[in-house]
């Protein structure tokens, strides 16, 4: 009998010939997530072994793995009838209001998933356990294999979604606020790798370093275990230029100087696209005329996965995460900087364009990347 990790995928499973790729991912993700060395691949599942790993690194790090549909500590042991009882009868929780649940993953297996529940459940009620199939107070699941079985006692859900570093490149824009990281990690739990830009309003990028931007990261990195970048650049070429500008159009010219930014980087790093924490209407510059406007110099995709989300729901989603705390802590972001009391909520794109010839945007684009730094995590 060993003790070891059962864990099931659920979309992966759809993902046909392309299946490999994603299980390969998910495989090493696992691994980097807890520690543990040793994860293979049998009949559509995961069999994970702890070795000296503890078990609450390994639940830990199974829980903010992307691409799991669920996990229990299970034992792997014989798939004889008499194995798999005397085990629930060793580990069993409780004694009264059990329920067996039954698949055979190995269909040549001499018994039907009814049959085994049926004649397992008759020795352990001769045992004095008592079967409760209406209202079980514990679940104890049964998996069949070739020349195995898993017994499970309970089951912990997972994130699901697809494993991080399985879609692609993207460039997400961080702000200092609750929706951005939020809209970040559910691109993770689209197998995204992400990285960040964000610009700060302090004097220099060491400073930046020492902010909650950067722990904001490592939260967020505790669902990624690939490598994360964060581009730190600072907002000062564009603060010196921007007296020179119309304030009701300044948040719109800002966003806009964002992207052209954005665009330098993902040119560079190979990046697929661009993350946003917009939510239509939300807030002024966030109106579907803003968004067109600002996103009217971006020659990479941009993908709002918060875009239909109310406030509240972000919120909800961003304490479940663990950004929230963070995001709510006093922050200078430069978009509340830039943003006056009535800034305009429907920009046009001629009358942007002519601020931004103003000022020479090209050169302040210019001098900022000449600024920006990058950190590893």
């Amino acid at each position: 009998m060993k003790r070891v990790y059962n864990i099931h995928v659920g979309e992966i499973a759809l993902k046909g010939k392309n299946r490999g790729f994603f299980e390969r991912r998910l495989i090493e993700n696992i691994k980097a997530s807890t520690g543990c060395r040793k994860v293979k691949s049998i009949r559509g599942r995961f069999i994970l072994y702890p070795g000296r790993t503890s078990r609450r690194k390994i639940e830990e790090g199974l829980s903010k793995t992307f691409g799991i549909e669920w996990f229990s500590e299970s034992f792997r042991i014989g798939n004889k009838i008499e194995e798999i009882i005397e085990v629930i009868k060793k580990d069993a929780k409780k004694k009264k209001g059990i329920k067996l649940d039954t698949k055979r993953a190995y269909k040549g297996y001499p018994l039907t998933s009814m049959e085994i529940n049926k004649k397992v459940g008759m020795a352990l009620e001769g045992s004095g356990f008592e079967v409760d199939l209406e209202n079980p107070r514990e679940w104890i699941y049964i998996e069949i294999l070739r020349d195995s079985a898993l017994v499970s006692f309970g089951k912990t859900r997972g994130l699901g979604g697809l494993p991080v570093g399985s879609s692609g490149k993207v460039l997400s824009l961080l702000s200092g606020g609750i929706d951005s990281p939020v809209a970040s990690w559910l691109m993770m739990k689209r197998g995204c790798t992400v990285d960040f830009l964000h610009l700060h309003a302090f004097p220099t990028n060491e400073k930046a370093k020492k902010s909650k931007i950067v722990r904001m990261i490592r939260k967020l990195k505790e669902y990624s275990p690939v490598r994360i970048r964060l581009f730190l650049a600072p907002y000062g070429e564009f603060y010196k230029k921007s007296f020179d500008m119309k304030s009701r159009s300044e948040l719109v010219v800002f966003r806009r100087f964002i992207f052209r930014l954005a665009n330098r980087i993902a040119e560079k790093e190979g990046h697929l696209g661009f993350v946003t924490g917009d939510s239509v209407g939300q807030v002024a510059s966030q109106t579907l005329e803003n968004l067109y406007v600002t996103t009217d110099v971006s020659a990479y995709p941009v993908y709002r996965p918060l875009v239909g989300h109310d406030k509240q729901e972000i919120v909800d989603l961003a304490k479940g995460i663990g950004t929230y705390g963070i995001s709510i802590e006093k922050y200078r972001d430069c978009c509340s900087l830039v943003a006056e009391k009535h800034p305009t909520t429907k920009a046009k794109a001629d009358a942007v364009k002519k601020e931004e010839e103003k000022v020479d945007m090209e050169k302040i684009v210019k001098d900022t990347m000449k600024k920006i730094e990058v950190v590893e995590f």
